[in-house]
């Protein structure tokens, strides 16, 4: 299939597989498993659907997980991608004259840029494990120029259990794996796929999911009625008993006094999120989901280690090196094995974001100046200070 085409089909809809809303992404050695990103539900309980069928927008509309998403791709655009070469004989690299069109636009199209690109590149790894495009075709010096990205649900890995060897069905086109970029996390070591949030925390997912389910109810005012009253009739038809409620209902919309018949009693029931542990089951399942996802409560507004010692500077270093990197690092050994020369790597800039505020960056500056560490000009340019502005003084004094 040209490469336009599969372009035009690669993000308008999700394919079906198995019947079910989803993917079928894999099937290995004689079996096959479905995962659905509509519910990632792996089976069905009965005729409905297990207590933790969540949809995707579900998941996407937890606090925890948005955040999580906006505060991590945030990260990532202000770090720019670039390409370097490894210096011969020495364990140093340099950056490359020129970046190659693979690192500055990955996923070009009409309107696309590199922000695309990471977005999607976020969703698929943190949700589901697995980002798959197509290699484009080869430049003159044997190396693709660009990619085209396949969503989730449009692409399998299919393996000869005999020969141990693997390929790719693209909406019913075959790829060998050399022609597919695919970046996994969270496998194991016979496995061809990742696994995501939606895979390995899905029951805590669908835990904070229920309790939102619950809470808009709740705070709707239909979770909880709002009184009982006791008819003394015990033969009361349930005609007579929904003209009862239907009066009773108009009576407190207009917020009346309300008469009723002798010896019927009328009770009212206080509702309260507090005394109902709604507001802390909530707290408890966003704080559960946060810590498996490795985001620091401090960085969502939630209950968090005392900051007194340590600023958001260091929460966001925190989260980087034991979180955002294995996002990072995944990509960019791909991006080096499958999309550059040998020799060549592809890095993310990290300065950007782990960089001290301008008062601890004059102070290092400073004293690596004081210790001959670097010159004015190295440790300017090193901790971002800029250029040194040259001022001329008159012999009267007068610039």
């Amino acid at each position: 299939m040209p490469l336009l085409a599969l372009l035009n089909r690669a993000r308008p809809t999700v394919l079906h597989a198995g019947g079910s809303p989803g993917l079928g992404m894999q099937a290995i050695a004689g079996w096959q498993e479905i995962f659905q990103p509509s519910s990632w539900a792996t089976a069905v309980e009965g005729d409905g659907f297990p207590w933790w069928y969540v949809t995707e927008e579900e998941a996407l509309g937890l606090p925890v997980v948005a955040g999580f998403m906006n505060i991590t791709s945030s990260l990532l655009l202000q770090m720019p991608l670039h390409g370097y070469r490894k210096i011969p004989g020495q364990n140093q690299t340099e950056a490359l004259a020129t970046d190659p069109p693979i690192l500055v636009n990955p996923t070009p199209g009409p309107g696309r840029t590199f922000v695309d690109f990471i977005t999607e590149y976020l969703h698929d790894m943190v949700l589901y494990g697995n980002y798959v495009a197509v290699l484009g075709p080869k430049n003159k010096a044997g190396w693709p120029d660009m990619m085209i990205p396949i969503p989730i649900g449009q692409w399998n890995v299919m393996a000869d259990s005999a020969t141990g060897d693997h390929w790719y069905d693209i909406n019913n086109v075959i790829y060998e794996p050399d022609q597919v970029f695919h970046v996994m996390m969270n496998k194991d070591a016979n496995d061809l796929i990742g696994k995501g949030a939606l895979q390995l925390y899905k029951r805590l997912i669908a835990s904070s999911v229920a309790a939102e389910r619950w809470a808009a109810l709740y705070f709707e005012g239909g979770a909880v009625p709002p009184g009982v009253l006791k008819h003394p009739n015990p033969e009361l038809t349930q005609e007579q008993a929904l003209d009862l409620k239907a009066k009773m209902k108009a009576v407190a919309m207009a917020r009346e006094w309300a008469i009723v018949p002798g010896g019927t009693d009328l009770d009212t029931l206080d509702s309260n999120a507090e005394d109902a542990q709604l507001n802390e089951t909530r707290k408890l399942n966003a704080q559960q989901l946060a810590i498996a996802m490795g985001i620091p409560g401090a960085l969502l507004g939630l209950d968090s280690p005392s900051l007194t010692y340590r600023n958001i500077t260091d929460v966001f270093q925190q989260f980087i090196t034991t979180t955002v990197m294995s996002y990072i690092v995944p990509l960019e050994q791909q991006l080096s094995a499958q999309t550059l020369p040998s020799q060549s790597l592809a890095r993310f800039q990290q300065a950007n974001v782990l960089r001290p505020n301008l008062e601890a960056r004059v102070t290092l500056a400073t004293q690596c100046l004081q210790s001959g560490l670097f010159s004015r000009d190295e440790a300017r340019m090193f901790f971002d200070l800029g250029a040194a502005v040259e001022t001329s003084v008159s012999p009267e004094g007068e610039e």
